[in-house]
């Protein structure tokens, strides 16, 4: 059957008349490359979904990053299910799955000696960087350029700045991503770019009596799968633990993603405190802080409120014990990374060999194809955007959407495999994408004088 869109155009067009934006997230939206329309689900299995048209996929998208076991897991369906029937969805009081839940948790995880749920990755950001101020009672957080905590008021803060706006590279300033977000909080913000080790120390060094904590995506998934220069992250755990300083490493993408013991076990590094979320619950809305004892500790005291009804309900803690079970099965991150790698690679040599500098970042699981030459690479948000000024990415996109493989519209997205997908999901994706890279080449405008 022919690509079409036209039952996704209809329905949106039905849902902008009540539904604010008609969609439920802004990443769905054609403003963030989704045209002409986002896509209307009718359902997903494995590593496949189908559309309201019809359209079958193989699906890179994974629901941004939670269905690490596919769509509808039946492990996870089976014990969700199963908890519902025989004991409930909602206590708002103690039971034993957060109990089962949290020690999974921390089994996985050498920094995590305890562990509180939550509902998002958002909340459990603001739930650490609350810890980290109220454990060394100072006040300042070190975020860098380009890295995504969640879309709260004190966080949501240079992910994407215009560069116009955002001033020098060795002073950068806070800019906030949304109207509506009161400019004073900009000033508890010291914003850095990253995998600059230099600059990190000299700040650190000369501001610790302020800084309550470093955040850092370890590997900068939502820039594209941007991996730390060789001892950046070591450094920065030296410099942290010297001066007072939390250091806070956000998993919420890269947490049971990665590998089981997340993107910490992969660099071999303890963080004070980790937020978690995303695959660790395989689809259903978990999400938890995790750290130190002494740290932690401050919520059993008292001394720092960590309250929500729906924290640890028995629907999110039965699908993390259902998850990081399955997860924690022999070869399943092998899999996972090799066929990932070999579509990677298979992808760069493919651009390649039609003409388009090509090269990637990230590891098997979460990765991006950038269009240009591995020494033009990006190492953080201002070298990225130069890059991303004259990607050919949309018409790459755009190629592969119409013929049966779903990613991300953004470049500075990813392509996210699941345990599901299959040494045939890789071979078709790369089919697909050699016929796309031919009708990228063939729309090129001739080079004048050839």
């Amino acid at each position: 059957m022919p690509y079409q869109t036209i039952k996704s155009q209809k329905l949106f067009a039905q849902a902008q008349a009540r539904f604010a934006g008609g969609v439920g997230s802004g990443t769905r939206s054609p403003a963030s490359g989704w045209v002409p329309s986002p896509v209307y689900v009718d359902r997903g299995e494995g590593s496949h979904l189908w559309d309201a048209d019809g359209n079958r996929y193989v699906d890179y998208l994974m629901a941004g990053g939670p269905l690490i076991l596919g769509h509808r897991p039946k492990a996870v369906i089976d014990r969700v299910c199963q908890v519902i029937q025989e004991r409930g969805s909602m206590f708002a009081l103690a039971h034993d799955l957060e109990i089962e839940a949290a020690m999974k948790v921390c089994q996985l995880l050498p920094s995590v000696e305890k562990v509180r749920f939550d509902n998002s990755g958002t909340s459990a950001v603001q739930r650490a960087v609350r810890l980290a101020r109220a454990y060394t009672g100072k006040t300042k957080i070190v975020r860098f350029e380009g890295h995504y905590h969640g879309w709260s008021d004190q966080m949501h803060w240079s992910n994407r700045p215009p560069l116009e706006a955002a001033g020098r590279r060795n002073a950068p300033r806070a800019v906030p991503n949304s109207n509506g977000i009161p400019e004073v909080l900009g000033k508890t913000l010291i914003v850095l770019p990253w995998n600059d080790i230099d600059l990190l120390e000299k700040t650190i060094q000369a501001r610790k009596h302020e800084i309550a904590c470093v955040i850092t995506e370890p590997i900068l998934g939502n820039l594209g799968g941007l991996l730390p220069k060789p001892g950046y992250l070591k450094a920065m755990r030296q410099l942290t633990a010297d001066n007072d300083v939390v250091l806070i490493f956000d998993e919420v993408l890269t947490g049971f993603r990665v590998a089981p013991e997340c993107a910490q076990g992969k660099f071999s590094l303890l963080p004070d405190l980790t937020t978690l979320a995303k695959a660790m619950a395989g689809g259903f809305p978990a999400a938890a802080v995790g750290g130190r004892a002494e740290i932690m500790d401050l919520i059993s005291s008292g001394e720092v409120m960590y309250g929500g009804t729906y924290n640890s309900s028995p629907i999110v803690t039965s699908a993390v014990i259902a998850t990081l079970s399955e997860l924690s099965q022999p070869g399943v991150f092998q899999k996972m990374e090799k066929l990932g790698v070999d579509l990677a690679n298979g992808l760069v040599e493919l651009a390649q060999r039609a003409g388009f500098p090509a090269c990637w970042s990230g590891v098997g699981s979460m990765f991006q194809l950038w269009f240009c030459d591995e020494s033009q690479l990006p190492y953080d948000y201002r070298s990225a955007v130069q890059v991303l000024k004259s990607s050919p990415y949309a018409k790459f996109w755009e190629g592969l959407m119409k013929r049966g493989v779903l990613v991300q519209p953004r470049q500075d997205n990813l392509f996210l495999l699941s345990t599901t997908h299959s040494e045939e999901d890789i071979q078709l994706t790369l089919q697909v994408a050699k016929e796309t890279f031919k009708e990228m080449k063939a729309l090129q405008p001739p080079v004048p004088g050839k």
